[in-house]
């Protein structure tokens, strides 16, 4: 998720007050502006080669020291730019601007909880990861998303950041809350678990969270906001960096113009209908401050839509030329037109229309889902094996909690009768239900019926865990190598800290003769034992 252009208007103020406590140097006021402007534009680059020049010129220049400890903070070197700042705030004296003031305290902020933190980088240099304690386990995971995802963006943007990409596995989200604007209830409140802001990819680890979620394209998603602010120069709005980055991605392991999921599918259709969208006006200045986690998933299947939409018209060769004009100064309006001929409030319309002809299906039964983090002393086991609050039907709800009961005093086949008697009343699309039977079913040896009977729930909900546990059991032991590892390989897509998706794709790899990855797998659960 994208925190929203910061424009960093305390800047003139800042540098009024720098200019009056320094006497005239070889440095001009409008060069220290341009070089604040390529910071505030992630443009880190060019910005570091700037600030070289201009040191060269005059190395004590107040202003440049203030510009030096803003790009140290952006390239994620937080205990260089403390020490900076302090240098700066002793040499201004008693009454520095409150803005330097904010700004090291938002920086030691991000220090101070980050300090103890290990990194990893990558053999080419490219990725540096910042991590801590059992994350270890994630790293060569998310190295391989990070990867497929930077050949797969850089060809879809003809275009490549040069920098070192700095990425940050936070364990809970409170550290999320510590680095960033956004304060934990609002974090909770619209299930925001990951940002791309001050040039670095942060986001919330897979353990951080009762059921863990989909981490490989949520971090693609914060990738592609790294590619389009970069590109863009920082002039792209917020449904926009939304929209690419939904449409985005999942361009790790897929083409462009993925289907909405059936939840996300199933609010857009409810939200057409009743004519209750989300504007782009109240997507504004970041879709983590919408009021709740169902409004922001609407709002994020809305400008996935509009995104696949334009590029139905004109491809990438039109998203690009419209993130050229936004980087050139056009206005929105303008830059839409030169492309695609019709200003924002023209594409609203015929977007709308479009979408009311796609015929988008409502899902009657859809259980609605939403992130759950994890807090001290909560029974995780108990969240991770049952949420029959879910189930809303009394008798449904006995059948299934009956179904339990039995399942955990190891009679299966009076479990799996339960929980066919709450599916005969509640249908095949709660994953409780169907995971409840399968896992009866697993574990009285009759496999057969589990890939059939948890189709839809895969469907309908692809992040849910024991879907994916489940499904690499059963395929295990009716001898489907290849569907055991995709499903397993699903599941550390979604909680990478599940230690049996592993042991069974270490056996599966070796079998398969996949060595590399086998060891990977190996390695993933040492660390987790």
């Amino acid at each position: 998720m994208r925190g929203g252009p910061r424009r960093w208007a305390w800047l003139l103020t800042v540098w009024a007050v720098l200019c009056a406590a320094s006497p005239a140097g070889a440095v001009s006021a409008d060069a220290v502006s341009a070089l604040h402007a390529l910071v505030s534009d992630w443009q880190t680059v060019e910005a570091r080669e700037t600030l070289a020049r201009l040191k060269a010129d005059d190395p004590t220049d107040v202003g440049l020291l203030f510009a030096e400890a803003r790009l140290l903070y952006f390239e994620g070197r937080y205990g260089e730019a403390v020490a900076l700042l302090d240098q700066l705030l002793t040499n201004l004296g008693d009454t520095p601007p409150k803005a330097i003031v904010a700004l090291r305290e938002e920086v030691g902020r991000t220090h101070e909880a980050l300090k103890g933190f290990d990194e990893f980088v990558t053999p080419d240099k490219r990725f540096l990861i910042r991590y801590t304690g059992r994350d270890r386990a994630l790293i060569p995971w998310l190295v391989e998303v990070l990867q497929k995802a930077d050949a797969a963006l850089s060809a879809d943007f003809d275009w490549r950041p040069q920098a070192q990409v700095v990425v940050e596995i936070y364990p809970r989200i409170e550290y999320l809350a510590k680095v960033s604007p956004l304060t934990e209830e609002a974090i909770e409140t619209s299930g925001t678990i990951a940002l791309c802001k001050y040039n670095r990819l942060m986001f919330t680890s897979p353990r951080g969270l009762v059921k863990g979620y989909g981490w490989r394209d949520t971090v693609t998603h914060e990738f592609v906001h790294y590619y389009v602010t970069k590109k863009s120069r920082n002039t792209v709005p917020i449904w926009l960096h939304e929209g690419i980055a939904k449409f985005q991605e999942t361009r790790w392991r897929t083409g462009p113009g993925e289907a909405l999921d059936p939840p996300q599918e199933d609010l857009l259709a409810r939200a057409l209908k009743a004519d209750e969208l989300v504007t782009f006006e109240q997507m504004h200045p970041s879709m983590a401050l919408l009021p709740s986690q169902e409004a922001a998933a609407l709002a994020f299947a809305e400008v996935h839509t509009v995104i696949d939409y334009l590029h139905g018209l004109k491809g990438y060769a039109g998203l690009n030329g419209l993130l050229d004009g936004l980087k050139a100064g056009r206005p929105m309006d303008a830059a839409l037109k030169a492309v695609y001929g019709r200003d924002l409030k023209g594409l609203w319309a015929v977007w709308k229309a479009a979408m009311l002809g796609r015929g988008y299906k409502q899902y009657p039964g859809l259980v609605r889902t939403t992130l759950k983090f994890k807090r001290p002393g909560q029974d995780e086991e108990a969240e991770l094996e049952s949420d029959l609050g879910t189930i809303t039907e009394k008798r449904v709800k006995d059948f299934t909690h009956l179904g339990e009961l039995l399942r955990a005093r190891d009679r299966f086949k009076g479990a799996a009768k339960e929980y066919r008697k709450a599916m005969a009343l509640g249908g095949d699309g709660n994953p409780v239900i169907q995971n409840g039977l399968a896992r009866s079913l697993l574990a009285a040896d009759a496999p057969a019926e589990v890939p059939d009977l948890l189709a839809k729930v895969e469907r309908y909900y692809p992040t849910y865990l024991t879907t994916f546990l489940n499904l690499g059991e059963a395929h295990l032991k009716l001898g489907h190598a290849e569907q055991a590892i995709a499903a397993f390989e699903a599941a550390v897509g979604i909680n990478p800290f599940h230690p049996r998706p592993h042991a069974a794709l270490v056996a599966l790899y070796t079998a398969a003769g996949q060595t590399e990855r086998a060891a990977r797998a190996q390695q993933s659960l040492e660390i987790l034992k």
